[in-house]
């Protein structure tokens, strides 16, 4: 009886160190698990870009958009960026999703899409990264300044914009957008901290899109820092509108600061956009993109 008493003791002491030792086991594997997971999280490769359709309107006469995100902006979670707003010709205008396409045609998300955007830009031993948003509009007889500031005020909201470090470009139609955005009021002009507008369709003959004295006083009084390129020989924006605006600005008094920079190719035809947005096109040492970036609010 006591042999009998005995060996059940033995049993469950014989199970209780199987217990513990299985318990250990366990216990090893979790923390070796569990740092590897903190390792994992604390070195996360940094997020691909991401070049996405956004399909829904933001104003009556834009009624979708495209949509940059740089490297990382997944994972900086507290990081805020330049944003650039891209606006296109007149070719690209669109009423519907498939149309969206048109907005890869030309201009910097032509770049991302070829794989021939920097993921970065260095200034000053400064590294930025871009996020970009490309409205498309319906159509191209206005420059819709109104609709431009709903479309920017959007993205300050739903994206971590750095509000300092706003840009505009455009071609042809989107050119005559960036500089009737900054021309119709003061208020407007000092959320840009640069702009560049390629080919820029300033037709002295209809007034939504011609630069008067009253746009060139809220441009020039709120010293935006533009820089147009134009072709010599353009037989659609004429040349001379680009001029004419341009001694407005000078006119100016006291002087903008920095003063507006013109480059004029020597070539006919409506273009300009495809050398002035190639990255590797660089006056002074610096692209499109760094010129912008010099320049914050």
């Amino acid at each position: 009886m006591q042999w009998m008493h005995k060996q059940p003791m033995m049993k469950r002491h014989s199970f209780t160190c199987q217990n513990f030792l299985t318990l250990l086991c366990a216990t090893a594997i979790l923390f070796i698990v569990s740092a590897c997971k903190k390792e994992i999280k604390n070195n996360l490769p940094p997020s691909p870009f991401s070049l996405t359709p956004k399909p829904f309107a933001l104003t009556d006469h834009c009624k979708g958009f495209y949509e940059y995100l740089p490297e990382g902006y997944l994972t900086e979670g507290n990081t805020k960026y330049p944003l650039m707003i891209f606006i296109h010709g007149a070719g690209e205008v669109g009423t519907d999703s498939a149309a969206l396409t048109f907005l890869l045609k030309n201009g910097p998300l032509k770049h991302v899409k070829n794989g021939s955007f920097p993921t970065s830009f260095s200034l000053n031993k400064q590294t930025y990264k871009f996020i970009i948003i490309a409205p498309q509009f319906t159509s191209g007889d206005s420059p819709y300044p109104d609709e431009m500031d709903k479309i920017i005020e959007y993205a300050k909201k739903n994206y971590r914009v750095d509000a300092s470090r706003i840009y505009m470009t455009g071609l042809s139609f989107g050119g005559a957008v960036c500089w009737n955005y900054v021309g119709a009021s003061p208020v407007y002009a000092r959320k840009i901290a640069a702009m560049v507008a390629i080919g820029a369709y300033l037709n002295e003959f209809r007034s939504e899109f011609a630069i008067d004295a009253v746009k060139a006083k809220s441009i020039a009084s709120s010293n935006v820092p533009i820089w147009s390129t134009h072709n010599k020989g353009d037989d659609h924006s004429a040349l001379v509108w680009v001029t004419d605006a341009y001694k407005l600005l000078n006119n100016y008094r006291p002087s903008m600061v920095p003063s507006p920079k013109l480059t004029i190719f020597d070539a006919d035809g409506h273009e300009g956009w495809t050398t002035t947005y190639d990255p590797s096109f660089k006056e002074n040492n610096m692209n499109i993109y760094q010129w912008m970036l010099q320049y914050h609010r």
